[in-house]
C-alpha cells in the first residue's frame, strides 16, 4: 500500500502502537499494536459516549504511524481531522500537545464530498484510461473487456438471451471504436451508441440495440449522477496516498451529498469494491499496518437481517482484507442492529455508554461471546469504554481526547464544503 511511514520515523524508532487511553483503576497507559488493526475494530456506543473521539483519535494515531486512512462522514463531526484545537484542552495527558502539532503538520487531511459539485466532488468513472494501452493490442482489449463487464449490469445486459447476447457484442464494438480514438468520457461513448457510426458492427439490428443501450447507460446516469459524473475519479491510491512531504493522509469522505441510505450503501458499495480491487494490488507487505477503513454509523451499511447493495462487499473486506494490511473499524450506536459477522471478525471491541434496552442487552451478549462482562454499560460516563484488546481480557478504561479539534456541535454543510474546498489548495501527492 502507499500508505507509508517516513523514514525520519523509521530512524527515531517509533514504536509501532497508538495510544488510546489509560487504565480506568491504575491510570496505566492502554496501547494497541498497528498491527493487531489489521484484524479489525468494533466500536458500540451511544450518543454522549465520546465514541467519535475515539474514532478520530485511532485514526489520528495511525496518522503519527505513518497509517493513512478513509473515514466516512455521515453526520459532519468528523471533517474537522485537520483542525487544530484554539487552545489546548485541560483533558491532553502529557505530551498531547507535542503529538497534535506532529499530527496536524505531517497529515494530509482531505475532505471528499461526493454529489457536492461545490466542494471536491468523487464519482465513479466506468471507463478506464485506454491511451496507457492503445498501442497494446492485448491490453487494449482486456482494457475494453472490463469496461464491458462494468458496463454490462447498467446498460441491462444481463442473463442469456439472445438479445443480450448480441447487445453485448454491439456494446463491445461501439467500446472498441471509441476507445480506439482514445476517449474515455462516458456521455461521449453514449453519443456514439446512440448513433452508432457505419461500420462499427455488421450485426443485424445492430442501430437499434445500440440505442436500447445508450437510453439505459443514459437513465443510469441520472438515476446515479456519481456514475459517469464529475469530480475526481474514486482511486484508493489517491484516497491513501499523503501529499509530497507528509506522512499520512486522511480522507474523509462526507455523505451529506447522500442523504438517502441508499443512496449511502450503493456509494459505499463501490467504494469498497474499488478498495478490495487496489489492495489485492497494493498489499502491505510487511508493514505492521497498510491503511485503515473507518465506517461510522455501520449498521446502515451491514445491518442484521436484511441484505443492502454494499452488505456483501463490507463483509467481504471484513473476512479478507486483514490479510492485505487493511485494517477496518466499524463503529455503531446499534449493536443489536449490526451483522453478527462484524463482531465475529474484530479483534479489538470497545463498549461504551448505551441507552436503550435492547441495545444494552445486545452489547452484553456480544461481550459475553468474546468472554467478558459490561454489567454497567448503562452507566458509563463520556470517554468511559471498556476495552477487549487482542490477546488481553476487558479492560476499563478512559480513552484519550482526540488531537484535533472536537467542540460539541457538529459542522454545517457550508463549513463542511470551505474546508473540502480548502483541501484543493493543498499540494497534490
Amino acid at each position: 500500500m502507499v500508505a507509508r511511514r517516513d523514514a525520519v520515523d523509521l530512524e527515531a524508532g517509533r514504536p509501532s502502537v497508538i495510544r488510546v487511553g489509560t487504565t480506568f483503576a491504575e491510570g496505566t497507559p492502554v496501547e494497541i499494536e498497528l498491527e493487531a488493526l489489521r484484524k479489525h475494530t468494533v466500536i458500540f456506543a451511544g450518543s454522549g459516549s465520546g465514541k467519535t473521539v475515539l474514532i478520530r483519535r485511532l485514526v489520528e494515531e495511525c496518522a503519527l504511524n505513518g497509517v493513512s486512512a478513509i473515514v466516512l462522514d455521515p453526520n459532519n463531526d468528523l471533517a474537522r481531522l485537520g483542525d487544530a484545537w484554539p487552545e489546548d484542552p485541560p483533558q491532553w495527558a502529557p505530551g498531547d500537545a507535542a503529538r497534535a502539532k506532529d499530527y496536524l503538520e505531517n497529515t494530509d487531511v482531505v475532505v471528499w464530498t461526493p454529489r457536492r459539485d461545490a466542494g471536491r466532488p468523487l464519482t465513479f468513472r466506468p471507463l478506464p484510461d485506454f491511451s496507457g494501452v492503445i498501442d497494446d493490442r492485448d491490453e487494449f482489449r482486456e482494457a475494453v473487456d472490463s469496461a464491458v463487464e462494468s458496463l454490462a449490469p447498467r446498460a441491462k445486459l444481463v442473463g442469456n438471451a439472445a438479445k443480450v447476447h448480441q447487445g453485448l457484442a454491439v456494446l463491445r464494438e461501439a467500446l472498441m471504436y471509441y476507445a480506439g480514438r482514445g476517449a474515455t468520457n462516458l456521455k461521449g461513448l453514449i453519443e456514439v451508441l446512440a448513433a452508432l457510426p457505419e461500420g462499427v458492427s455488421e450485426l443485424k439490428n445492430a442501430e437499434k440495440l445500440a440505442a436500447d443501450i445508450a437510453e439505459n447507460l443514459h437513465a443510469a446516469m441520472v438515476i446515479d449522477p456519481l456514475f459517469g459524473g464529475t469530480g475526481t475519479p474514486v482511486d484508493p491510491g489517491v484516497l491513501l496516498t499523503p501529499a509530497k512531504g507528509k506522512r499520512a493522509r486522511v480522507s474523509v469522505i462526507n455523505l451529506a451529498g447522500l442523504p438517502s441510505d441508499g443512496q449511502r450503501q450503493g456509494f459505499v458499495n463501490q467504494l469498497q469494491m474499488a478498495l478490495f480491487s487496489w489492495i489485492k494490488r497494493n498489499p502491505a507487505g510487511n508493514r505492521p499496518l497498510g491503511g485503515l477503513f473507518v465506517m461510522d454509523e455501520a449498521q446502515t451499511f451491514a445491518p442484521s437481517g436484511a441484505m443492502t447493495a454494499c452488505t456483501h462487499s463490507t463483509l467481504a473486506l471484513a473476512s479478507q482484507a486483514r490479510k492485505y494490511g487493511l485494517g477496518l473499524v466499524f463503529a455503531t450506536q446499534s449493536p443489536k442492529g449490526l451483522h453478527n459477522r462484524i463482531p465475529g471478525n474484530a479483534a479489538t471491541q470497545f463498549f461504551g455508554l448505551l441507552n436503550a434496552p435492547v441495545q444494552i442487552e445486545a452489547a452484553k451478549e456480544l461481550a459475553r461471546a468474546k468472554g467478558g462482562a459490561v454489567a454497567d454499560v448503562a452507566h458509563l460516563g463520556t470517554g468511559e469504554f471498556y476495552a477487549a484488546l487482542e490477546g488481553g481480557g476487558f479492560r476499563k478504561v478512559r480513552t484519550s481526547l482526540c488531537l484535533s479539534h472536537h467542540p460539541k456541535s457538529a459542522l454545517t454543510g457550508d463549513e463542511v464544503i470551505e474546508r473540502a474546498r480548502r483541501s484543493l489548495e493543498e499540494p497534490e501527492a
